[in-house]
């Protein structure tokens, strides 16, 4: 009862910087979407830089990289700690928009529609948990629409989301850019020989 553990805190608004109330639709959508771009083209060029290849290397043999001398555990917690930055200011954000801070904000529900997210978007690119994250709202928000339609009933709209995640992952494991990818590579290559086509 003393720090809200049930109902969290409410009127947590963003502060009105540079004449700007932030907390009005169009400010607060430029905003988002101002740091979204600005960390996709910071992870891009991060994941090209030594840094980012180093990362890689960490990630899929760290004893080869720490027999060539880099030091695994700096590069995991740094990779944390630059992680942690965006993901703070995504939770900031999502905290001005709502208002209020509730113990369910932090629940498993929002951890297990990230991970649906990366999947349905691939983990190849930064930008495909962006395509995976439109895709999911777009379904989020018409599954109901969508379900009523055909008869089935507006409350079981969780039902057409598990459906579309199933379905991609079962005809691309690595998400909507590993089939865009898979599509490229066919149309590329020759109907009659299946090799490459050159251009």
């Amino acid at each position: 009862m003393i720090f809200n553990g049930f109902s969290g805190f409410n009127g947590v608004l963003p502060p009105a910087l540079f004449g700007v109330d932030w907390r009005q639709p169009v400010p607060f959508y430029y905003m988002t979407l101002f740091w979204a771009v600005f960390w996709f083209l910071a992870v891009l060029y991060i994941s090209r830089a030594a840094f980012g290849l180093a990362l890689q290397g960490v990630r899929d043999n760290p004893r080869r990289m720490a027999a060539l001398g880099y030091n695994v555990t700096a590069h995991r917690v740094a990779a944390y700690a630059l992680a942690a930055i965006p993901a703070g200011m995504g939770g900031i954000f999502l905290t001005w928009q709502s208002a209020q801070i509730s113990p369910g904000t932090v629940g498993i529900a929002a951890a297990i529609d990230i991970l649906v997210i990366a999947v349905i978007g691939g983990l190849r690119h930064p930008i495909g948990p962006f395509i995976g994250a439109f895709v999911y709202v777009i379904l989020k928000t018409f599954a109901i629409d969508i379900l009523v339609a055909v008869g089935i009933g507006g409350e079981r709209f969780q039902l057409l989301i598990g459906l579309g995640f199933l379905l991609i992952v079962f005809f691309s494991p690595d998400g909507l850019l590993g089939l865009w990818q898979r599509l490229r590579d066919a149309r590329s290559k020759d109907p009659l020989t299946g090799q490459a086509r050159d251009e």
